[in-house]
């Protein structure tokens, strides 16, 4: 294999190591936030030339991509039996490099952070603590570390909101929804990574309480995503309602696919769901 070659497969290796597509969903859903839910409508041009935008949203995405570096060097081992093929592909870069570049990234985010304002440093240092915590230890508890996940994931949109100064019922209400998506989606993780999980002595919700427990709080979930969209639909638009629906819909789906069997196929399937779920989440976002 010729250097050329071998360097452009470490660097899909490594963009497989931060998880590109969580990073581009937080991008566009932060654009989309900022141009069509913070902005009024004749303000933004203005918005969109705005350094401090701009700088909000990057640091974000990447704080978010150095936990996902630091995640994947604290997942290797039961990553190699979980997934071996995509595992063996990433460690084309070597650990000592992924740790390297999430330190240069960590660093980078704040420092834009820091160009912005003083409280947004503040806020987004809390999220690169919490990004840490939740790979060294939170991760590790049962529930805690899901629902830990879900807030992390949701974090970078409300520090947005914050440089905004825009914080409202309506985006509380569908941040609550997505982050019980994100929820499911972990605990779906978590039966699918169950076979790798017990031989690296590794602790997730599925090893301490069993599959069955697992699939209830799936079901508890799904009915606590319909109770929040139904008591707030007065507040969100037409076209809005739609994509809620679609999102409440391919959730329920998801997880009756997981209630059915868990598989792998089938948790597969489901974690797909989870994927078009987030998909939606985010293209809905202009119409709040």
């Amino acid at each position: 294999m010729s250097k050329r070659r071998l360097n452009a497969l470490k660097v899909l290796a490594l963009l497989s190591q931060i998880r590109w597509y969580n990073i581009l969903l937080l991008l566009l859903g932060q654009y989309l936030a900022a141009l069509y839910v913070f902005a009024d409508k004749y303000a933004r041009i203005p918005l969109f030339t705005d350094a401090g935008t701009h700088l909000s949203i990057w640091a974000s995405a990447l704080l978010l991509a150095s936990g996902f570096l630091i995640n994947t060097f604290y997942d290797l081992e039961a990553d190699s039996i979980n997934r071996p093929r995509q595992t063996s592909f990433e460690r084309l870069v070597r650990k000592s490099t992924s740790l390297r570049l999430a330190g240069i990234l960590l660093c980078s985010g704040l420092l834009m952070a820091f160009t912005v304002s003083w409280r947004a440093l503040g806020y987004y240092g809390i999220y690169a603590f919490l990004l840490w915590l939740y790979s060294h230890r939170l991760r590790n508890i049962p529930f805690i570390g899901h629902a830990s996940a879900a807030v992390l994931g949701l974090m970078p949109f409300f520090g947005i909101s914050i440089y905004h100064d825009f914080i409202s019922l309506p985006t509380l209400a569908y941040g609550m929804l997505l982050g019980l998506a994100l929820f499911s989606r972990e605990l779906v993780k978590d039966l699918m990574g169950f076979k790798g999980d017990i031989i690296a002595g590794k602790v997730n919700a599925a090893v301490v309480y069993g599959t069955s427990k697992v699939q209830l709080a799936l079901v508890i979930n799904t009915v606590l995503a319909w109770i929040p969209a139904y008591f707030t639909r007065p507040l969100f638009s037409e076209h809005a309602t739609y994509g809620i629906i679609a999102l409440l819909l391919l959730l329920t789906l998801s997880n009756l696919i997981t209630l059915r069997s868990i598989n792998l196929r089938n948790l597969r399937w489901a974690h797909l769901g989870y994927k078009l779920v987030l998909v939606i989440g985010v293209l809905t976002i202009p119409f709040l």
